[in-house]
């Protein structure tokens, strides 16, 4: 996109981590924002707070796993501001535990979110995106959108699922000319809460996830101690800023990351065996 001063973003995951940083890059850079997330008390405080230093924000509470939701935050979107042109399917949970303990209702919760919600978010945007001069879609998915390592299954197969999605999406849009254009965003470490905020949600909406087990626990640990060290939010926000505005299709927060892909082709071609891998 040539400029996004006056334009309308729409973001979900909105109230916290990268969805609020996000949120900061495009009201930063003179865009309407409109802040989507299914808590609706944390979504209030990030709007006020972003009101407050002078941003033209609304929020939405929305629920990105059920259609409906997701369409009734276009409706807001288009009787807020009257048009959308950039659209962030951010929305994300996680769990940490091996497909033999993880039930059916744990994957439907998971893959609800970080699959469902972006395929919704296509569905109900991109007429709307293509009734402007230009436009873009950004979803969010994770290294281990490319690469999965163990006790994460629901998880890896979401964001796999939404590289794939993105990527496909890009190429139908370039063979139709359409003005809008899509990336996906891949990050590493991140310094968000995303382990604590999926529990909390989890237990909310459908109650405990059963696949608790001390491995996956382990691997919760560690996985909170790497996003705390992670990249800040903000900057990431400014990442998928600038990748609207110079139409770029993949979005690293750690590039140094993308070794663990390039030793899984390796070992592919040369040995027919799958790699090891330790993302944290």
């Amino acid at each position: 996109m040539q400029s996004v001063e006056g334009r309308v973003a729409v973001v979900t995951g909105a109230a916290a981590g990268m969805g609020l940083g996000m949120v900061r890059a495009f009201a930063g850079a003179g865009m309407r924002v409109v802040a989507a997330d299914v808590r609706a008390e944390p979504l209030d405080d990030a709007v006020a707070a972003l009101r407050a230093d002078g941003h033209e924000v609304i929020g939405v509470p929305t629920d990105v796993s059920q259609l409906s939701s997701v369409e009734a935050l276009a409706a807001a979107t288009i009787d807020a501001f009257g048009a959308v042109h950039v659209l962030c399917n951010n929305a994300g949970v996680g769990m940490f535990a091996p497909i033999s303990r993880t039930s059916i209702d744990d994957w439907e919760w998971v893959l609800g979110i970080d699959l469902w919600g972006p395929i919704y978010g296509i569905k109900v945007f991109l007429p709307l995106l293509e009734e402007q001069d230009e436009g873009h879609i950004n979803s969010t998915s994770s290294v281990a959108g490319l690469v999965a390592g163990g006790a994460a299954g629901p998880y890896n197969v979401a964001k796999h699922g939404v590289v794939a999605l993105m990527a496909t999406l890009e190429r139908e849009l370039r063979a139709a000319k359409s003005p809008v254009r899509t990336s996906v965003l891949c990050p590493g470490a991140v310094n968000t809460e995303i382990s604590r905020n999926s529990m909390e949600n989890r237990r909310a909406r459908r109650g405990p996830t059963s696949a608790r087990s001390t491995e996956g626990e382990k691997l919760g640990d560690k996985m909170a101690q790497a996003l705390a060290g992670g990249m800040e939010p903000d900057d990431v926000g400014h990442l998928v800023l600038d990748a609207v505005l110079n139409d770029q299709f993949w979005i690293f927060t750690e590039p140094r990351l993308l070794r663990h892909l390039q030793q899984q082709v390796d070992v592919m071609v040369n040995e027919h065996a799958l790699s090891r891998l330790r993302l944290v």
